[in-house]
């Protein structure tokens, strides 16, 4: 997923990723990286940071009910961005329900010790990976977009 263009970057994100339900019947377009039913979306550099991530449904889904949608860096459980999004009950935007934003107080989310973001504290990159869930060889429709905010500082190196 390629970094945006100034006039992209003044709507609040670096990147975004645009797939829909053909996409998600075409073989190959998810894969087994870090689990099943993953794919590679953007990269977070040495040092990044990922203060904002939003999924969109621009066309409801048809076909199915059991679409989850986890996005992270994390290949065995990617959900510091976004946890276990019903996208069949999205009704149209959610943002920033990761591991990376919401604090947990005994398994219950919570208010206290919030948590504003995702750090890249290595020395390499590191994938970004989107994994769906669900039986997409029924869908009939769908599209959705995910956006990311991702700070580079080291780009002004």
């Amino acid at each position: 997923m390629p970094a945006l263009t100034n006039p992209e970057v003044a709507k609040g994100f670096t990147h975004v990723f645009k797939f829909d339900y053909l996409d998600l019947q075409t073989t190959g377009f998810l894969s087994t990286l870090g689990a099943a039913n993953q794919k590679i979306i953007a990269s977070v550099p040495p040092g990044g940071i990922v203060d904002r991530c939003e999924v969109i449904n621009l066309t409801a889904e048809a076909g199915t009910s059991d679409l989850t949608l986890d996005v992270g860096v994390t290949a065995a459980d990617p959900d510091e961005f976004i946890d276990n999004l019903d996208l069949d009950a999205l009704t149209y935007a959610s943002f920033n329900t990761g591991d990376a934003f919401v604090g947990t107080d005994s398994g219950s989310a919570t208010t206290v010790n919030v948590v504003n973001g995702y750090i890249n504290n290595a020395s390499t990159a590191k994938s970004v990976y989107m994994e769906l869930n669900g039986t997409v060889a029924n869908l009939t429709a769908g599209e959705w977009i995910i956006g990311l905010r991702i700070a580079d500082l080291g780009s002004a190196a």
